[in-house]
């Protein structure tokens, strides 16, 4: 991450980053630049996690100040709301950065010379801990895959303007980690081993850079040496390529984000993605490596539910199923694939309500939560042992 950015989230958080660590109330357990300001507050073992974004008084927010929105969330309930407790923690967050965002710069950012740039950058810090023995790493930020229903966009270019670099489209920049295994290999040392969570957030970790780059690599082959957990989700069917090395890892988990059975649906939505028939076949070869494996139905696209059933279930121990959540500003997707029909609520309920129904039947646990550890530990049988009659689709 930019050291730029670093000294500005210094500047908007001193006081909370210099607080003694106490058992007894909340600290500031981590925090990140990379999709947006994110933090995660911790008392005990409950945790919070708070991401400041852009003003925008359309978006929804806990609080505004003058330059931000803050959002925030217990972490892994399911969505279960504030305590008043939280809510009083979060509230004097936002106090704080009121009082202390006046002395941010305002950096002016220069027109676009370029309409795609990929940075190689070095970073002091790769490793983002998110409470007991869970953490999150991004060998990349930016992602050029670019959907365009991506709801980290605007949330990423936030650090982009910290530090003053020109905006453009999401999809068309991408800050490549290049020393992100080393750095991480001196974290890993520093801490008990546990699971390392890497996912599409503000990247892909097997976008087409990574064919390039290797830094996802770098890091799985750090985390198996140090006895550390990846959990990977892609969109890429390039991970495949990795399932000897993540086997080597002790309890590694993969998922394939696979939101249709259709492809022209897909084209529609994730034109830049690997297809949904290659996504499948790594879905099956990291399954028959021995990998656990779990797939995110999300965002809920148009589709045959009891088709996707038959070509997931045999293969996955757990699912997460979610609805697209920016339908609006999505419309010109829903009209290129020639499904308006799919934008309303009553479409996504019974979709949704077809595809759980579809894969407890099954035995795939539907994950309803932040992550997906208890619904893998559930499923620990193999997985192609189950539903073995069912058609691969």
């Amino acid at each position: 991450m930019s050291q730029a950015v670093d000294a500005v989230v210094r500047e908007l958080l001193g006081p909370l980053l210099c607080a003694q660590s106490s058992g007894a109330r909340w600290r500031l357990l981590s925090w990140d630049v990379d999709q947006g300001i994110t933090l995660t507050l911790s008392r005990g073992e409950r945790l919070l996690f708070v991401e400041l974004s852009p003003r925008d008084d359309a978006g929804p927010a806990f609080a505004r100040t003058r330059r931000f929105n803050l959002t925030a969330r217990p972490a892994f309930t399911g969505g279960a709301p504030l305590s008043p407790e939280e809510r009083a923690v979060v509230t004097q967050l936002a106090q704080l950065v009121a009082a202390r965002e006046g002395a941010l710069p305002v950096v002016a950012r220069p027109a676009a010379t370029r309409q795609s740039l990929v940075r190689e950058i070095e970073v002091d810090r790769v490793l983002v801990a998110e409470g007991a023995g869970h953490y999150y790493i991004n060998p990349y930020v930016g992602c050029m895959i670019g959907c365009e229903f991506c709801w980290a966009a605007t949330n990423a270019d936030l650090s982009r303007a910290l530090e003053g670099l020109p905006e453009l489209a999401w999809g068309r920049w991408v800050d490549v980690k290049v020393n992100a295994p080393e750095v991480l290999r001196r974290e890993l040392a520093a801490h008990e081993p546990g699971v390392v969570r890497m996912s599409p957030v503000v990247t892909d970790p097997y976008q087409p850079l990574e064919r390039k780059y290797r830094v996802t690599r770098g890091c799985v082959r750090e985390l198996g040496d140090a006895g550390f957990s990846p959990a990977i989700l892609t969109r890429e069917a390039r991970v495949l390529e990795d399932a000897p090395l993540l086997a080597r890892c002790p309890g590694a988990a993969v998922g394939l984000s696979i939101p249709t059975d259709d492809d022209a649906v897909r084209e529609a939505f994730e034109p830049a993605a690997s297809p949904i028939e290659e996504r499948l076949g790594a879905l099956r070869g990291l399954a028959a490596a021995g990998l656990r494996t779990f797939v995110i139905v999300q965002p809920v696209l148009p589709m045959n539910p009891a088709r996707l059933v038959e070509q997931i279930a045999p293969y996955v121990r757990a699912v997460r199923i979610d609805r697209m959540h920016a339908r609006a500003r999505s419309r010109h997707l829903y009209e290129r694939a020639g499904r308006l029909d799919a934008m309303s609520d009553e479409f996504a309920a019974a979709t949704e309500a077809a595809l759980r129904d579809g894969f407890r039947a099954k035995g795939v646990a539907v994950d309803e939560l932040d992550d997906l550890a208890a619904a893998l530990a559930a499923g620990d049988a193999a997985p192609a042992a189950r539903g073995s009659t069912s058609r691969d689709g």
